[in-house]
This record gives C-alpha cells, structure tokens and sequence, in this order.
C-alpha cells in the first residue's frame, strides 16, 4: 500500500483532497496533515523560520520526501527479516537431527551394549562344528555348512545344539555321545565326543560372548588314538578290508564301561567316532580317530 502511495506522489500531482502538507510544529519537526478540498483550511504557525508554502506543489514535494522515507524503513526492516530466515531455517533442521541421533542411539543402544561373559562353573549353549585331523567337517549344527558338503559328496552329521558346562573338565578317555539328527543311525548311542574334546571346548567357553564364534584347537598329549587293524579285526568290525582304501572314512563303535554323558546319564552302547584311514598293506591298515578342532559359537549363556 506505502509502495501505491509514493507512485502516486513521485507522479508530480494529486488532486486537492488528497493534498498532504508538512506542518512544522513549535519543536521544529515535521508532521503530515490531511487537506480535504481547501488548501488554506489548515494552515502551519508560521514562527518565522519556516516558509510558509506558496503551493500545492510544495505540499506534495515535502509529501514525496516523507513517503520515501518511510517506504525506506519497511524496507529495511524486511531484509533484515529475510537475512535472518534462513538462519531459523538450518536452526531447525538442525534441532530435527539432534532428535532423531538420539532416537536411533535410544534404539541401538542394547544392541551395541556390552553383553556378558562365560564365566567358569557356569553353563551355554553352542551351535559348534567338529572337523577332522585334516579340516574336513565331520558333525555340524549348521545345515547350510550340511548342504553345502552333501553337494561335495561328502557325508557330514547333523546335530542339535548342546548345553554345556563353562570350564568344567571331566576324565580325557570319558567318551560323551550326542545325538545324531540325520542320516539315521542305528547301533550307536550317538556321535562320540572324547573327553580331551569336550574338555577344550568347555574350557574355550571362558570369556566369550553371546555370539561370539571361536576356533578350539584339540590336543591329545601323548595319545596319538592310532589304531592298526589286522583283515580279521577289520572283518570282525564289519569293514571290507578288500575294498577299504587309504582316505576312507571307517565308523567306529568306542565304549567304556559305563559311558558318562555330558548331561551325567550312564550309557552302554557304543558311541560312534568317525575314523580315517591314513595307511594300508596286505596284512593291515592303519586307522586315525582324533580331530582337529571345533568351530563353537555360543548362542546363550545359561548359568
């Protein structure tokens, strides 16, 4: 509406009942008043510094002078509110971030939060595959790591994840059947951990984390669990001396009297332990049943 008002007067004329004329007051500052139709009905005091105006055109000089001034200030003031604007702007985008950081740290905050220990005389249960003298999978949890053998032409066993104790160590010749899941078996008890085995994984459990995965390296000592077969004890096992050759994995049937499982039940027949032959004559082949390592990853802490 001010920016109408000054064209109007920067035109140079307006007609008498729009006249605005400056008046200067005893104080020497300059006010604006409205003229309708006389020019001469408001007169200034004229106090003897001042002119008085001779003319209309006067009154819309002094008129155009004080419009422009303040167009000017609103002006002015309306940059300064848009310099400002964006400051506001990235001021609030900048509150949005602050919530949603601490949204997403409230949210990932038990995920990255410290977990727990193993820790000994304690329990947990592991999904774990146990793997042969030379790498090769024998047992496993993981039915992908199954699929992936049987694809191979290699036979693996499938088991279900075992409940253990953490730290705990039981005689090394203990034989600890678990169960086998698939293929079937019949005759077995179940595939036979020794005690050197379960001892190092209990033992490897200490300080893990949920989890966490872990290779456990077995060590037997002095016992290098070699045995060498005669055809007549391989026939008594029911092996086919004649067609077993070297690189063959061998079932065996291993007891002691009694077994003791991990979960403390007694147990008389015999655990499965998978052998490998590693050599072969005439007369005898040589059998190798330890293992190398087991790969354990610690799915919850029990006790």
């Amino acid at each position: 509406m001010t920016a109408v008002a000054v064209a109007t007067v920067a035109g140079g004329w307006l007609p008498p009942y729009l006249w605005r004329r400056a008046v200067e007051p005893p104080d020497g500052e300059f006010v604006i008043a409205d003229t309708v139709h006389d020019k001469n009905r408001y007169k200034p005091r004229n106090t003897g510094n001042t002119p008085e105006p001779s003319s209309p055109r006067n009154n819309i000089i002094l008129c155009h002078q004080t419009v422009i001034v303040l167009v000017m200030k609103k002006t002015k003031q309306k940059n300064s509110k848009d310099e400002t604007s964006p400051w506001m702007k990235w001021a609030y985008v900048g509150i949005a971030l602050l919530v949603a950081v601490a949204m997403v740290g409230t949210y990932l905050a038990p995920i990255f939060a410290e977990k727990p220990t193993a820790q000994v005389g304690g329990s947990a249960v592991i999904g774990y595959t146990i793997f042969g003298d030379d790498g090769r999978p024998l047992i496993t949890t993981d039915q992908n790591l199954l699929e992936s053998e049987y694809k191979k032409g290699n036979v693996v066993l499938l088991t279900q994840r075992l409940e253990m104790p953490v730290g705990g160590q039981v005689s090394s010749e203990n034989i600890a059947p678990i169960p086998v899941l698939y293929p079937e078996i019949s005759g077995f008890s179940g595939f036979g951990l020794l005690g050197f085995e379960t001892n190092a994984i209990s033992v490897g459990l200490v300080g893990m984390r949920q989890g966490e995965t872990k290779l456990i390296s077995f060590s037997y000592g002095e016992n290098n669990l070699v045995m060498n077969l005669s055809e007549e004890d391989a026939t008594g096992i029911g092996l086919n001396f004649t067609e077993t050759t070297v690189g063959d994995l061998i079932p065996l049937g291993l007891t002691t009297s009694p077994d003791i499982t991990l979960g403390g039940e007694k147990n008389s027949s015999p655990a499965l332990r998978l052998g490998k032959v590693i050599a072969k004559d005439p007369d005898t082949m040589t059998i190798i049943h330890r293992y190398g390592s087991a790969r354990v990853t610690l799915d919850t802490i029990t006790g």
